[in-house]
């Protein structure tokens, strides 16, 4: 009798010897019959192992696959700290100027001034009445932090390589406390007014949702609020380059703005553009050249959150040229508007009414 055990592991040694001893007793067919019977019990069993074992198999290649994926999505996702950041915050329902600053969220005042300092590892923070404190950056971690301004607020910050941005109401700001060795990297929701410091080594990019500006050292009004229809880079010196999110890049040059549409995915540029009344806001100031009343008034209502009574279309046919400092108080702006616009000006309990005067 051959040794069919090595045929079949699940059938033992010693099962081999018993059957070997009585197998001379047996006939010619009834050999045939328990050796066919056997074949038949062990085949299956063995079937049913190798099934189980595939079984394994198969659940543990999935779970490798299901981890690795779970870490390759965490680990794009710490990657790309500026979504993590933005997520973050409600930018429609913040009610002061908040720092995101690692795990900690930082309620700041009016008037907010920050400075980073790679030098000594810290953030120095400065509010209204020149009082100021400040914050240690752990020297191990490439910490990026988002600084985000609500309505009728404004901030200004200096980064480590003394690059000046000075952020207008309703934007988010993230930057990297130290820049990497190759670029310069950051990401605006909203509208800034950017001083970069020059470094013809290391380009400094800002990012929006649809467009990258790139720059050497310059300055420039960056307008990328997220719920309107349109982008815009305005260049005030120097020189940029812009490159939507579809399109070509633009090389642009002082007086220029370019606009991007969102919705067409189209783009164009815009020559000889007066700088000064777009960025006179860094400086509390709203400069109207021969602009109408009604914008001038929906301006206000902005910068103040207050909504007047008025006439649209009476307020529209109004044009008035000048400047206004809006640093002063609601009642000091309403009665310059005043003395420069043919309109009256009532209160009526908690309702400011402006009305076109009659000739």
């Amino acid at each position: 009798m051959e040794n069919k055990s090595k045929d079949n592991p699940l059938f033992s040694e010693t099962s081999y010897r018993i059957l070997k001893k009585a197998e001379p007793r047996l006939s010619a067919e009834e050999k045939r019959v328990m050796w066919t019977d056997i074949e038949r019990r062990t085949t299956g069993k063995k079937r049913s192992v190798a099934h189980l074992r595939n079984w394994y198999v198969a659940a543990s290649i999935a779970l490798v696959l299901i981890t690795v994926s779970i870490v390759v999505y965490q680990n794009s996702f710490t990657n790309i700290p500026y979504n993590r950041l933005s997520a973050l915050v409600d930018i429609d329902t913040l009610r002061n100027t908040r720092l995101y600053f690692g795990d900690q969220q930082i309620e700041l005042g009016e008037q907010v001034e920050i400075y980073c300092l790679p030098s000594s590892n810290q953030l120095e923070i400065k509010t209204a009445g020149n009082s100021s404190f400040k914050l240690s950056v752990p020297q191990d971690e490439e910490m990026y932090m988002q600084l985000a301004v609500p309505k009728n607020k404004r901030a200004q910050i200096v980064l480590a390589d003394n690059s000046k941005i000075i952020l207008r109401e309703q934007s988010k700001f993230i930057f990297p406390f130290h820049f990497k060795k190759d670029k310069r990297e950051v990401k605006l929701e909203g509208e800034a007014y950017m001083q970069i410091a020059p470094n013809k080594h290391k380009r400094f990019i800002t990012q929006t949702n649809y467009m990258d500006i790139s720059v050497l050292g310059t300055e420039f009004l960056v307008v990328a609020y997220p719920h309107s229809g349109e982008q815009s880079v305005l260049l005030v010196k120097g020189s940029v380059q812009v490159t939507p999110e579809k399109g070509e890049s633009v090389i642009m040059v002082p007086n220029q703005k370019f606009i991007y549409n969102k919705t067409t995915a189209s783009a164009h540029v815009a020559e000889n553009v007066n700088v000064l009344p777009a960025i006179a806001w860094k400086e509390n100031l709203l400069i109207m050249d021969s602009q109408s009343l009604a914008e001038v008034l929906k301006t206000i209502e902005a910068h103040y959150g207050i909504a007047f009574s008025y006439n649209w279309k009476e307020m529209e046919s109004i044009h008035i040229s000048g400047k206004l400092d809006i640093s002063v108080s609601l009642n000091e702006v309403l009665e310059n508007i005043s003395r420069i616009a043919q309109v009256t000006i009532t209160k009526e309990q908690r309702t400011i009414k402006i009305t076109k005067e009659k000739p």
